[in-house]
């Protein structure tokens, strides 16, 4: 009987050892970011402070008479240490902010070394309660005989309990509950794994109820929820780093602005705020989605506005990301008869009606599906005269895949004859080569690609849309040019930023031509997605390089 309930004890250590790092990373990638970079960094901590407890584990092991009543202890203490390590987290944002600002950090190199330190310092004390937990019941389970055979148990037991916690904390704990109900959950299941540890010490086989410890549960979640702040609005993270001058400037912007809405979801925090003259924000995670303003509105207007005017017909579009919902709008209300939006943040939908307002579920012209786009696309025959694709930042490892070779080939195969596909660049993140390296990735896919800049009066080509043609013949770039200039006159009063010169062919598609048989110029492929990376060397480059502005 005690040694089903060890495997019970030691089940529960790691469904609670999961959520926890599933919620820690989550909560972290709002101040790191969603990127491959803090992905690793923050596992290679966890897997640091596993390791580390490990050999002092086995050191208090060896020295005491009571490792079960250790491994209780241990328990415990990552139940305690856990709650502690989010609180921290709730308060980090602002010091880690401020010490990129002010720290004279110079390269992506050392700003990597510092997300690693933080990541560390976090969850160094908890999964050092983690890894100390083996060695002691291992120690504990020493006096039997058959040491390989509970060695293999446990083994098993702990990972098919890590399985079933990152399954709960994924599917079940963080869309109903979210982070911090979620945390909640993972200290009781730890205090059950320790009580069961602690019951076992005595040598009493009658393990106590779990409605035993109601006194101990009650006071960790009252801890819990008065200590830990609820998150509201935009986080503070690496997103906000070239906006701002200190966390207390962020601070006080984010004092002005109101919450209208905000979700905890599978995905991702999603949360609109609207600030004090009105502009609301969409925010994805760590990252601005898109605002009202009348600048991205010049962007997701041309979104749809070029490719449906350098198309054949205008009868279906796709868009691959709904985000504000202004690019399929205006592909609504360019008058196609069928617009196809695939986003597979379902709490997005809900925010982005607070953009264009509610769409209706049966327009018969409108569709939003959600789903993975690349998924959809290569499961769903249906073609389309124009695709748009504009995922989120490059370097997001859930959207990286969305700007490679083989996502514009399966793009290309929806296309109707005479339709094209549109590709959003962010070119104020961009070197050069980057563009030179996504124009000579396109051109492996469509033998045609103009590329038009999106302008703004105190930053020309800010954004680039390449434009592939399914067929070679079609509208030249000064025929296209002449039907936007006719489509944009009416929307100038509207909106001066939309205006003919706020879309132009970029200057120096000749520059980009020459790429295509340059050798030394990569492709960005899903074996080696080369602009995930580039991008975010961008980015953090240029938000050190402001640092002190």
């Amino acid at each position: 009987m005690k040694g089903k309930w060890l495997l019970v004890a030691y089940a529960l250590s790691g469904v609670a050892a999961l959520a926890y790092e599933l919620a820690w990373m989550r909560e972290l990638s709002t101040m790191l970011g969603s990127t491959a970079y803090a992905s690793g960094t923050m596992l290679s901590a966890y897997m640091t402070g596993l390791g580390l407890g490990a050999i002092i584990g086995t050191r208090v092991a060896v020295r005491t008479w009571r490792p079960m009543r250790m491994a209780s202890w241990a328990e415990v203490a990552v139940a305690v240490l856990s709650v502690l390590a989010f609180l921290g987290i709730r308060y980090l944002p602002g010091f880690y902010f401020d010490l990129i600002k002010t720290s004279g950090l110079t390269s992506a190199a050392l700003f990597l070394g510092l997300q690693f330190a933080m990541s560390f310092v976090i969850m160094a004390l908890p999964t050092m309660a983690m890894g100390a937990t083996y060695p002691l019941v291992m120690r504990a389970v020493n006096r039997d005989t058959e040491l390989g055979t509970w060695s293999g148990k446990l083994y098993a037991v702990n990972t098919l309990g890590a399985i079933a916690g990152s399954l709960l904390a994924t599917f079940v704990f963080i869309p109903t509950v979210g982070i911090k109900g979620s945390l909640v959950i993972a200290a009781v299941v730890s205090l059950a794994a320790a009580i069961i540890f602690s019951a076992l010490a005595t040598n009493d086989s009658r393990v106590p109820l779990f409605f035993r410890s109601a006194e101990v549960t009650a006071l960790l979640v009252v801890v819990v929820i008065l200590l830990i702040p609820a998150r509201t609005g935009s986080p503070l993270g690496l997103g906000q780093a070239f906006y701002y001058r200190s966390a207390a400037d962020f601070a006080r912007t984010a004092s002005t602005r109101t919450t209208i809405f905000e979700s905890e979801g599978i995905y991702s925090h999603v949360a609109v705020v609207e600030s004090g003259s009105g502009m609301r924000t969409l925010h994805n995670g760590a990252l601005d989605e898109g605002t009202d303003n009348d600048y991205d509105r010049v962007t997701t207007t041309m979104l749809s506005m070029v490719p449906a005017m350098s198309a054949e017909n205008t009868r279906t579009a796709l868009v691959v990301g709904l985000g504000t919902g202004f690019t399929s709008q205006t592909y609504y209300d360019l008058g196609f008869d069928r617009v196809t939006t695939v986003e597979i943040n379902p709490d997005v939908i809900p925010a982005s009606e607070y953009f264009i307002g509610s769409v209706a579920e049966d327009d018969p012209r409108w569709d939003i599906v959600v789903d993975d786009a690349r998924a959809f696309i290569l499961t769903n025959p249906t073609k389309y005269d124009a695709i748009t694709s504009e995922p989120s930042w490059p370097w997001s490892s859930g959207v990286a895949a969305l700007f490679t070779q083989e996502f514009m080939e399966a793009a290309k195969s929806r296309l109707n004859d005479g339709g094209v596909y549109c590709q959003w660049l962010p070119n104020y993140i961009l070197e050069d080569d980057d563009v030179a390296m996504m124009y000579k990735t396109m051109r492996q896919v469509f033998d045609r690609v103009d590329v038009w800049s999106v302008n703004f009066p105190e930053d020309q080509d800010a954004e680039l849309l390449l434009i592939g043609y399914n067929d070679v013949a079609g509208h030249s770039v000064d025929v296209v040019k002449g039907r936007l200039d006719r489509l944009i006159a009416p929307l100038t009063d509207a909106n001066p930023l939309i205006a003919p010169q706020s879309i132009t062919p970029y200057p120096r598609a000749g520059v980009l031509a020459a790429a295509v048989d340059d050798p030394s110029v990569p492709l960005n492929v899903d074996d080696h997605s080369t602009l995930e990376y580039r991008v975010f060397w961008n980015f953090v480059n240029g938000a050190l390089s402001r640092n002190g502005e």
